[in-house]
């Protein structure tokens, strides 16, 4: 595994923590896929979205502009995953 895959595989993970610690509390046998749409399971709401924003910047020091705050970089752990990655690499 490379160390983009590796690292890309770490956010995963703590994102997906980072989720279920803080929105699915309520329901602990809640299984949440990492491609599952968070706004559509009704997961997360528009504050909860503003939540893991804050969090991705403080956790992964990237600054993230209101233009990427789209469900297509932040809708799913999947997507949280692979923007880190993109803004770690520079692009």
């Amino acid at each position: 595994m490379s160390a983009a895959a590796d690292g890309d595989e770490n956010v995963r993970t703590e994102m997906r923590a980072f989720i279920e610690d803080n929105f699915l509390y309520l329901d602990p046998e809640a299984d949440l896929a990492d491609d599952q749409d968070l706004l559509a399971a009704g997961i997360v709401d528009s504050l909860g979205f503003v939540e893991i924003v804050e969090e991705v910047e403080a956790r992964y020091s990237v600054g993230v502009q209101d233009v990427e705050i789209t469900e297509e970089n932040f809708g799913s752990v999947d997507a949280i995953a692979r923007y880190v990655e993109r803004k770690r690499a520079g692009s």
